[in-house]
């Protein structure tokens, strides 16, 4: 069974943003001015603390004076594609390629890495599967065994219909960093839209005490698609509070209806995964 696209990509938008702190080589970056190099440092404190909207717009008011180009444009673009639409990130990440080098394979593996992720990311999001394939082993050029850009690959192989072979990116995934939640979302999750869920249940299980709540959300999903509703309850009763956790239950048990009507069941998970990490980010 393919699965619908969507289903995949929450797991993989939400990744933390990360290695923009050092995608700069010391012989790389440009030279800065005196008012350059402190509003650089202000968008570096500002990242750095997790306050990315207001260290967006540094980095933004830094671009209209053409104070960014090389290796802090791909710093730029890295804080953009946290917090603006994919279209206006992959923008940037192009901008940066043609700054930094026309062919990316000229790249240090460090800013190479950085850019082909990132461009891959934002094509994810904007639904160009073969693409952002081809980005995501752009970066595994860079990287062989980054866990962002072979989970990054799995979801764009799902997206063209090449299920085993996305499920074995998000295993390599997790060989390389046991525990990484994206991966461990996608797999569990390829895995119940396929009708296996007692795999799913079993993948969802043992991380469950990593204390990502996504990984508890779609460990509930599970069960209620299994027809166990107490131990999914009990699942969301260990982080939520009951009411939001039984408006949570209820939008599952509605969905396991639908399916049991006959509604196609990758749509219906996708509709139920993406609720809950929808109403989780509203905390």
């Amino acid at each position: 069974m393919h699965l619908i696209r969507p289903l995949l990509l929450p797991a993989l938008l939400v990744l933390a943003l990360s290695g923009c702190a050092s995608i700069g080589l010391p012989n790389a970056n440009p030279s800065l001015g005196k008012e350059a190099r402190e509003a650089l440092h202000l968008a570096h404190t500002l990242r750095d603390n997790g306050r990315l909207q207001a260290a967006h717009a540094v980095y933004a008011r830094m671009d209209e004076r053409g104070q960014l180009d090389g290796s802090y444009l791909l710093e730029y673009a890295s804080v953009a594609s946290a917090v603006r639409p994919a279209q206006e990130a992959l923008a940037l990440y192009q901008r940066a390629q043609l700054a930094l080098a026309s062919d990316s394979s000229r790249l240090p593996n460090e800013q190479r890495l950085a850019l082909c992720n990132g461009t891959g990311r934002a094509r994810l999001a904007l639904g160009q599967a073969t693409q952002a394939e081809r980005d995501f082993r752009c970066a595994l050029e860079a990287s062989p065994n980054d866990a962002t850009a072979l989970n990054g690959l799995g979801v764009a192989m799902n997206l063209q219909g090449q299920n085993d072979q996305a499920r074995q990116q998000f295993e390599l995934a997790l060989q390389n960093a046991p525990g990484y939640s994206p991966a461990l979302n996608n797999l569990a999750l390829s895995w119940l839209a396929n009708g296996d869920s007692s795999r799913a249940i079993g993948l969802l299980n043992g991380a469950r005490g990593q204390g990502d709540i996504s990984l508890q959300l779609n460990l509930a999903l599970a069960y209620v698609i299994s027809g166990h509703d107490d131990t999914a309850k009990r699942v969301l009763l260990d982080n939520l509070e009951e009411e939001y956790a039984t408006r949570i239950l209820d939008g599952f048990r509605a969905a396991r209806e639908r399916i049991q009507g006959g509604a196609p069941l990758a749509s219906e998970l996708l509709a139920a995964s993406q609720q809950p990490l929808s109403l989780k980010e509203q905390d």
